[in-house]
């Protein structure tokens, strides 16, 4: 059984026995059914598992950046193109060897959102938060986007063929948006249901005096005259020369730059410039590359640990070894990327520690 159908039946399994409560969940992967990084989990009225954990991600991940207005805009949208379900598309070559729950027909749009090649990638329009946040970014570089009726700022991102000329595309609808409008009381609905609550302010990440006194200074954490040591294999070499590079620049959850990052957002990002391609999340990379000892530690080594959300079975934050006894990480809302000592980014344990290259 693959980990995305155990993850299903987990969650299966989860809702059968919770009923209506709804639960933090701290373990995903991109691309399939299981649950985002620290959202909540749970049934939501009218939809099924699937749906209700792709709503509470988009609620999650657009709560935490433009408020409850973002949330149901993006809502909207992904009700009306695909409800609520990540599509994929026979025209599309590269959607075929990804994890989908449906299929689409519509041109070459895939995902929760029915985004076109010029979104991204296959697997970036097919995974919720990351399609997530480019409707986001879209939506919000759109001068007095909270203020436009919500139908009206969904059709100014999608360009749907409900553009207020009627067609035969559009039913023959002159109304703007109407596609959009015609789904936004059950876009309200759920994300009254599911509430803001849904969202994390953190990766797991830490929050303790070691850190503060690390983070002082200029170099975010850096000490004066740190050089990678020459122990660090190439590739090695430029994840960490990478990951040094984005200190200073804000956490946002879900992001990968190129400028915010979570946390495994971060050490993704730095390996896939080496050459090397991650899993998405914390999960997912405690089973990347081959696990090491502290003894055998490398510069550009992972070090997962508990952090505020998880446990040692289940690391919800995690940080690259730069040598010299240091990690480069993003550590929560509100803080940028920086150097801590290892001894106080493990202070709680470590769940894992995985050498890539």
């Amino acid at each position: 059984m693959t980990l995305a159908k155990i993850a299903a039946a987990a969650l299966a399994l989860l809702t059968a026995s919770l009923g209506a409560v709804a639960v933090l969940v701290c373990a995903i992967g991109p691309n399939t059914d299981r649950m985002p990084l620290c959202t909540t989990s749970g049934p939501v009225a009218g939809l099924s598992a699937v749906q209700a954990q792709n709503a509470r991600t988009i609620t999650s991940v657009a709560s935490a950046r433009g408020g409850r207005r973002a949330a149901l805009v993006a809502m909207d949208v992904a009700i009306t193109e695909s409800d609520l379900r990540v599509l994929g598309n026979p025209a599309v070559a590269d959607a075929s060897t990804l994890a989908s729950q449906g299929v689409g027909t519509d041109h070459d749009s895939v995902g929760l959102f029915q985004q076109r090649a010029g979104w991204g990638t296959a697997a970036a329009r097919m995974d919720p938060v990351t399609s997530t946040n480019a409707f986001l970014d879209q939506l919000m570089a759109l001068n007095g986007w909270s203020t436009l009726p919500p139908w009206v700022a969904a059709q100014q991102v999608q360009r749907s063929a409900f553009d207020g000329r009627p067609t035969a595309a559009n039913q023959g609808s002159n109304l703007y948006g109407g596609n959009y409008l015609a789904q936004l009381t059950r876009a309200q609905h759920v994300v009254d249901v599911i509430g803001t609550t849904s969202s994390t302010d953190s990766c797991g990440g830490l929050d303790n005096a070691a850190e503060v006194v690390a983070a002082a200074g200029p170099g975010h954490g850096l000490p004066s005259g740190y050089v990678i040591p020459e122990t660090a294999s190439r590739a090695a070499h430029i994840a960490v020369t990478y990951a040094l590079a984005q200190r200073g620049k804000p956490y946002l959850w879900g992001a990968t730059g190129p400028d915010r990052f979570d946390c495994s957002g971060l050490t993704q990002s730095a390996w896939s410039l080496a050459g090397y391609h991650l899993g998405r999340t914390t999960w997912d990379q405690m089973r990347d590359g081959a696990s090491t000892t502290i003894a055998a530690l490398q510069p550009g080594d992972l070090v997962l640990i508990p952090g505020s959300a998880g446990s040692l079975a289940s690391p919800a934050h995690m940080g690259m070894y730069i040598g010299r006894g240091l990690v480069v990480h993003a550590p929560k809302t509100g803080d940028v990327v920086r150097v801590t000592p290892l001894s106080a980014f493990a202070s709680g344990g470590i769940s894992a520690l995985r050498h890539i290259a």
